[in-house]
Parts: structure tokens; C-alpha cells; sequence
């Protein structure tokens, strides 16, 4: 069922009897521009405390999971975890559905599990799936990523099954904004991402094709005992990475890090970090109206 649902040219690479991380194309893996080589660096370096600091993540996913829980199970069907990153989902979703492909930008983020699933390196942007060969894909936390949100969700349309359903999670706009906030204090820079709004992914999902069985923004925020540590919070979690070009480089000298701590807003004398995250639940319809 996997090896059917990889093109042809990687199939014999990626996928074994005994599940395990091996290569695939270089043209498939490599990230393509610096940002996305940048993105698989800082992901990369975080994957060993990611579990650790990633709590908005596993709020998240309990979220996408009682989405999923709403659905009937069906151990014959293929799931794609798209974004895997240390596989704490797709063990989840092993429990859930008959196979499960993880795949993740960052190695390092792949080979930090021993789950025995089948793993893929790949770019988002440039997925080796076939047309029409998964019946479900699940993505938390990592479609925000993508260098072209709408070509992503045309991709996952094409992959999945007549009547296949996603389960994705997203940052939009409004996160971070305590960061953004912060950094004012310095320079006009841009110090975090710019992320989509919620109105245009909607937007984007039913262009791509898809029908939308709920569609809901949720703030999920975590609190913190100073502003240093908030700060470094998105770090241990490689959310530093830019995904656009007008940012500010280099390392921040001790005084100008004295400054944006002194100027992060608190909440009940904690430093809070907020995510606003749609939550969507999508379907392919049967056939095309």
C-alpha cells in the first residue's frame, strides 16, 4: 500500500519490508532555497528538546484528534503525517489507520524516534506521493511552513483518495504578537513570521478543491516565568525559522536583548506566547460538482 503511493522514483528507496528512514532523491529532499534550508537547520538543532517545549503543539494535536475520533476508523486506510517531526502523532495514528507514512523536512527529527513506521525526508513543497493513493492526511503544526500554502493544498488534494479526508492544524495571523510586540523595541525589522489569515486559508482549501467539514481558530498560549525564557521558547521548538526575506540577521548583543525583555508585555508577572491555530477537518469530495 505505501510503495503504491510514492512515485515511482522513489518507491524502491523509501520504503523497506522493515520500515525504516532511508534516503530518497536529492532533488526531493534537499530543501530548495535558503529559507527552506534554513527551516530544516534550526529543525534539525531542536529535535532533541523539541518534545520538551512543543506543549502548544500537543494541544493542538488532541484538538485534531477529536476531529478524527468524530470519523468511523478504518484499519485498511493509508494516513500521511505530514510535518512529523519527532513521530509523537504518528504513533497515535498507527492506533487509528492500517499504515502511516511520516514524513518531515529535518532528518534529525525523523531519526529521533525508533518508531518501526515508514519515514520519509521531504520537502512539503515537492512531495513524492502519487495521485489518488492516500485516504487520509494528518498535519499538525507545519503547513505554516510551506513556500506556497495554495500549491501545498493543490498537492494534498491530487495525493488523496476520491472521499479522503485532512486534518491539519496551522498558525495564522495574530500569532507570536507578544514577540512582535517585544522586538518593536528595538527596530522595525521583522522578527517573526507572517503567517496566512484565516479568512484566505479557508479561502485556499475550497480552491484547491476541497469541501470543508469545520473550520475553527483557536488561541493556544503558553505562559512563562520571564520574558528570556518565552523568547528562547520558540527556539527550542525551531519557530525562529524566517519565512520571508525581510528580517533582521545576525545575533542580538546582550543590551539590545536587555531591551526587547524589558519591553515584552506580561500578563500576571508571567511572559505569555500566543498561537492563533485553524483547525480544519477536509474532505475530497466523491466526485467533482
Amino acid at each position: 500500500m505505501i510503495a503504491q503511493a510514492l512515485t515511482d522514483n522513489h518507491s524502491a528507496q523509501t520504503v523497506n519490508k522493515k520500515p525504516a528512514l532511508s534516503a530518497i532523491n536529492a532533488e526531493q529532499v534537499c530543501p530548495h532555497s535558503a529559507l527552506k534550508k534554513g527551516a530544516s537547520n534550526k529543525f534539525s538543532k531542536a529535535a532533541e528538546q523539541y518534545n520538551s517545549h512543543a506543549n502548544v503543539q500537543k494541544q493542538a494535536s488532541n484538538d485534531l484528534f477529536k476531529l478524527i475520533n468524530n470519523q468511523p476508523h478504518n484499519q485498511n486506510k493509508l494516513c500521511v503525517d505530514l510535518g512529523a517531526g519527532p513521530l509523537v502523532n504518528t504513533a497515535r495514528l498507527n492506533n487509528q489507520y492500517g499504515q502511516v507514512i511520516a514524513i518531515d523536512l529535518s532528518l534529525n527529527m525523523l531519526k529521533s524516534s525508533l518508531l518501526t513506521t515508514a519515514k520519509i525526508c521531504a520537502d512539503m513543497d515537492n512531495l513524492p506521493l502519487q495521485a489518488n493513493s492516500i485516504d487520509v492526511v494528518f498535519s499538525n503544526f507545519a503547513v505554516q511552513w510551506s513556500a506556497n500554502f495554495e500549491k501545498l493544498m493543490q498537492a494534498l488534494y491530487k495525493s488523496l483518495k476520491p472521499g479522503g479526508q485532512a486534518y491539519i492544524s496551522t498558525v495564522v495571523a495574530g500569532s507570536l504578537n507578544e514577540i512582535k510586540t517585544a522586538f518593536a523595541a528595538l527596530d522595525n525589522r521583522s522578527h517573526i513570521n507572517t503567517f496566512n489569515t484565516h479568512a484566505y486559508i479557508n479561502q485556499l482549501v475550497q480552491k484547491a478543491g476541497f469541501s470543508i467539514n469545520s473550520s475553527q481558530k483557536v488561541i493556544y498560549t503558553d505562559c512563562y516565568s520571564s520574558p528570556l525564557k518565552a523568547i528562547k521558547s520558540i527556539k527550542a521548538i525551531g519557530a525562529t525559522t524566517q519565512n520571508h526575506a525581510n528580517s533582521r540577521q545576525g545575533l542580538l548583543t546582550k543590551s539590545a536583548l536587555q531591551r526587547v525583555c524589558n519591553a515584552y508585555p506580561l500578563l500576571n508577572n508571567q511572559a505569555c506566547v500566543s498561537y492563533h491555530v485553524v483547525l480544519l477537518s477536509l474532505k475530497k469530495p466523491i466526485t467533482n460538482t
